[in-house]
């Protein structure tokens, strides 16, 4: 089954980065996991300080695991090892792809140009159905003839 890690270390242990990340891996194989190639990495402001720390980097991996039970053992391992500010574990088929920053933002402004082009496309639609002429609107102070008309049959018949 595959599952997916992400983890969190402060950003004063950027120097031993390569490190950590090795150890990490080194408990998840040491259990049977295989990573895949993907892996993301960002630097991020913290909502709220942990353990001195307001600057972090979060690290994501995907990994193959075939005994579920070895997730206990890893969590084990994981909590013991103090250079991990706090990590999760959880199934990747509940996960979306794992994307980087710049795949993320590339989707959404390729995401926005195709909103925008077919809002073009639906506005050239109607406006190419409407081929009706636009009509003035009356004005209240301005009588039609059939106003008007109208106005002389009630002064006949009420002899004003």
């Amino acid at each position: 089954m595959q599952y997916e890690i992400c983890y969190l270390i402060g950003a004063t242990k950027e120097a031993s980065l390569e490190s950590i990340k090795t150890q990490i891996e080194a408990i998840i194989k040491a259990e049977g996991g295989v990573f895949l190639e993907k892996e993301v990495i960002e630097k991020r402001k913290l909502a709220y300080q942990i353990k001195h720390e307001s600057h972090g980097f979060y690290l994501a991996r995907r990994f193959d695991l075939e005994e579920k039970e070895k997730l206990q053992e890893i969590n084990k391992k994981i909590n013991l090892y103090p250079e991990v500010l706090r990590f999760i574990l959880s199934r990747a088929e509940d996960l979306p792809e794992l994307k980087t920053k710049e795949e993320r933002i590339q989707k959404s402004q390729d995401e926005s140009i195709r909103l925008v082009s077919q809002e073009r496309r639906t506005k050239e639609t109607l406006s190419a159905r409407k081929e009706v002429p636009s009509q003035k609107p009356q004005s209240s102070m301005e009588k039609s003839k059939g106003d008007e008309d109208i106005d002389t049959q009630l002064k006949e018949l009420l002899n004003i």
